[in-house]
């Protein structure tokens, strides 16, 4: 091989090699994919938005998903403050899980802005009831849940 071609074709496997090196980490999913493919053995997340402004919160609900399929690994967040105002800010939640076996499964992740949910997360977290004769509490403060198929195939 040239002295030319070399110094053009080294650098260009030498890159190439890298790019394949670097692992951008687990596919992550927003709250408009609900219909997730993953294949078993791979970790994957869930990230959805938070307005902790509004003391919104999210927690992994009940029904669980299925224990034989899927595997919560781990929940992160990562915020941001508002430097006008101390308490307030958004961010996101990051929820991590790992498929385990071919199968299909639900998670459900409940969105509980200040008072609409009661539980913590060590146990369930259930929608808050509202009392008899009571209005209806307005959307933005009711707790919301997000469903997501998860579908692991055999990898």
């Amino acid at each position: 091989m040239t002295s030319a071609l070399r110094r053009l074709v080294i650098p260009a496997l030498l890159m190439t090699a890298l790019a394949g090196c670097g692992s951008t980490g687990p596919d992550t999913y927003e709250l408009d994919e609900k219909h997730i493919q993953v294949d078993a053995g791979e970790e994957f997340t869930l990230s959805v938005p938070v307005d902790t402004a509004m003391g919104e919160w999210w927690y992994l609900t009940s029904p669980e998903p299925d224990p034989d399929v899927v595997r919560k690994t781990d929940k992160r967040e990562e915020i941001e403050a508002d430097d006008d105002a101390v308490g307030s800010g958004s961010g996101t939640d990051f929820f991590d899980f790992k498929a385990v076996a071919p199968g299909t499964t639900e998670i459900r992740l409940i969105q509980c802005p200040h008072g609409a949910c009661v539980g913590d997360a060590d146990g369930p977290v259930t929608p808050s009831p509202v009392p008899s004769g009571s209005p209806t509490p307005q959307k933005k403060y009711r707790a919301t849940i997000h469903t997501f198929t998860v579908t692991v195939r055999k990898s």
